[in-house]
């Protein structure tokens, strides 16, 4: 690699960290204004913190004091890239929680930032282009989705069934024994123990586990029962988040890929360069399955 490219690399990775440093004293100043809501606000601000002296320690400083090379310290880049990847998405929940305009601009220049450190610093060039193709022009409003890879078909599921997003390893997800279904896993969060629905059985794919697989906590209450005020918590595990952020309505596709049993999807939207399927949750899951899991949870929950 020639030291142009080399000094343009360390040039980006200045520029990194000034942008993380801002973006994290305009987070604070967020939270501040958002009062008693602010609290998870600033939360991510601190945590913010953290990366950017990751990323001015541990690569840059490794790369101007030290004589290291780029290809060196590519895998705390991958790493560290992941996990701000991670946070901006968290913090895109966390924002929109909050109904917070500012922290949500400032929670997605998170998530890029960790997308370009993720790639070496370099444009992706494997992530789909999720512009719709000829929008429904009646649907004025965008939609807040997360994008997820499962089994390299992309599903979009609205913000609001969204709670968090996990990076998790094979000795987080157990089986589930009780589990009927699709609900083939269990995952630790917050102290209590939650069913995950795993597709890649249904979809003819072993689920693989790797730095990028995620569990992505829902609470499908609001869907399954029609209102807000009852609580129904799952993980649906996934290979990778491939977008969070605002959608515009696109046209509705008919044909499903091959491998997508159509009883999983409700709908499907052509992009311009893919297309984004959503969940029939009334058929992944079951009132049967809804019962088991709150026996499970009503029995794990100490008696006082």
């Amino acid at each position: 690699m020639s030291a142009s490219i080399l000094e343009k690399k360390a040039w980006k990775l200045e520029n990194i960290v000034n942008m993380m440093n801002n973006i994290v004293l305009q987070l604070h100043l967020a939270s501040t204004e958002a009062g008693p809501f602010g609290r998870g606000v600033k939360a991510i601000a601190n945590e913010a913190t953290k990366f950017s002296i990751a990323i001015e320690r541990d690569i840059l400083g490794k790369i101007k004091f030290e004589d290291q090379a780029i290809e060196d310290v590519e895998p705390q880049m991958e790493n560290i890239g992941s996990l701000l990847r991670l946070l901006g998405i968290n913090a895109l929940l966390e924002a929109k929680r909050v109904n917070n305009s500012k922290a949500h601009i400032l929670s997605d220049e998170l998530r890029k930032i960790g997308e370009s450190i993720q790639n070496i610093l370099e444009p992706s060039t494997f992530r789909k282009n999720l512009t719709m193709t000829n929008p429904d022009r009646s649907f004025k409003e965008p939609l807040a989705n997360l994008v997820l890879n499962i089994c390299g078909i992309y599903w979009a599921e609205s913000m609001n069934s969204v709670i968090e997003v996990m990076k998790i390893n094979q000795e987080m997800l157990t089986e589930y024994p009780q589990g009927t279904g699709m609900m083939k896993h269990q995952v630790q969060v917050r102290g209590g123990r939650i069913p995950v629905i795993n597709l890649h059985a249904e979809m003819g794919e072993e689920l693989k586990i790797n730095d990028d697989t995620r569990v992505v906590v829902l609470n499908l209450g609001h869907i399954m029962y029609g209102h807000s005020s009852s609580d129904l918590f799952f993980g649906i595990v996934v290979d990778d988040i491939e977008y969070a952020g605002y959608l515009q309505k696109g046209v509705q596709e008919l044909d499903l890929p091959a491998d997508v049993p159509s009883q999983l999807v409700r709908n499907m939207w052509k992009t311009k360069d893919t297309n984004l399927l959503f969940f029939n949750w009334d058929n992944i899951i079951n009132e049967h399955e809804i019962r088991d899991y709150r026996q499970i949870e009503s029995k794990a929950t100490p008696k006082r």
